[in-house]
């Protein structure tokens, strides 16, 4: 019922400009969410803590996502279309709550958008009227975001390299993430001068474990 278009991505100082179209292909009204409408996840490489354990692709949503809470959408006539324009960063914040670690990763390789919606009003109003009774006080027995359930397009791409890369090598290849490793919405670990430092040190050791430019 729903289509993502977007045109070749350029990198242009320091950000990434990403039009983005989401086109309603159906024969009838869809509804669009205006929180986390348009999800950006990141292709990392998933290092297990058990060494016996294989790396694995992990798909990290970094971009899009919000703590200002709607459950309203709008709707998107059939065969009509909504246009984005976006910025994603060159790099982007994975915390560890655990180890209390914050650091930055490239944004390279493989991005997959994800675009959510509703296919008709009855669903949306559904979701919204069950989310809403969740946000109800006391707040300690819920968990947001558990009963909203739109549907979702994706698209896979490929970004382009960084036009001041002075090794090629890693372009495509995923980065490198620990288990435990998330983005955090709002990041307030950016004032945490020990997670960051700590953070450092790790990035440093997995460039030179991982990285094929470390030479």
């Amino acid at each position: 019922m729903l289509e993502i278009h977007v045109d070749p991505p350029k990198w242009v100082n320091g950000c990434l400009d990403l039009k983005v179209e989401r086109v309603n292909i159906s024969t009838q009204t869809i509804y669009v969410p205006e929180w986390e409408g348009v999800v950006f996840f990141l292709s990392t490489k998933l290092i297990h803590n058990d060494p016996s354990r294989k790396n694995e692709e992990f798909w990290l949503p970094f971009y899009g996502l919000s703590d200002i809470v709607t459950f309203d959408a709008y709707q998107l006539a059939a065969g009509s279309k909504t246009t984005d324009h976006f910025c994603l960063p060159e790099t982007s914040a994975v915390v560890n709550r655990q180890e209390k670690t914050r650091r930055q990763i490239a944004v390279r390789g493989h991005v997959k958008i994800v675009a959510s919606y509703f296919p008709t009003e009855e669903e949306w109003r559904k979701n919204k009227a069950e989310e809403e009774e969740r946000w109800h006080p006391p707040l300690e027995k819920h968990w947001p975001g558990t009963l909203w359930r739109p549907l979702q397009a994706s698209l896979e791409i490929l970004l382009p390299c960084l036009p001041q890369s002075e090794c090629i090598a890693d372009c495509a290849t995923p980065p490198p993430i620990n288990e435990g490793e998330r983005f955090v919405v709002p990041d307030v670990f950016q004032f945490h001068r020990d997670w960051n430092e700590r953070g450092k040190a790790l990035a440093d050791t997995l460039y030179q474990k991982y990285s094929a430019c470390k030479n």
